[in-house]
């Protein structure tokens, strides 16, 4: 058998890639920078990932609250199918699970069930991203 290599040697490259974005290209870098600052910090995204996350659960979200002067938010949820525990901790640790699998980052008991009334619950968290607002059904 003749002494090949298995593998070749990666081509070299000329320098670093260079990406030049259009701002009028709607995919551009600036567009690319204002979306990621507005899922920080604009509009109610937090707010619709949260519902999004809590809804394919099985928890119907009556109301997602962001305090106006600092990063506590309310929710009012309505168990629909998931077996949520009878426990308010374990059901908190629950809750905060399923955000947390999603994307939503919220740190070790700093999600509280407040009150519970059969299957209507809230919540309450912290959560230094999004606007202050309130979203409905």
């Amino acid at each position: 058998m003749p002494n090949t290599p298995l593998l070749s040697p990666a081509p070299k490259s000329s320098g670093p890639a260079s990406v030049e974005f259009d701002p009028d290209v709607p995919n551009g870098y600036e567009a690319v920078r204002d979306l990621a600052i507005k899922m920080l910090h604009g509009d109610d995204y937090w707010h619709e990932q949260i519902k999004r996350v809590l809804s394919a659960a099985g928890l119907k979200v009556r109301r997602i609250e962001q305090e106006e002067t600092h990063p506590v938010w309310t929710m009012h949820l309505t168990r629909i199918s998931f077996d949520l525990d009878r426990n308010n901790q374990t059901a908190a640790k629950q809750i905060r699970k399923l955000l947390r699998k999603r994307g939503v980052r919220i740190r070790r008991d700093e999600l509280s069930v407040v009150s519970r009334s059969k299957d209507w619950i809230v919540c309450a968290f912290v959560l230094e991203l999004g606007v202050p607002g309130v979203l409905g059904p």
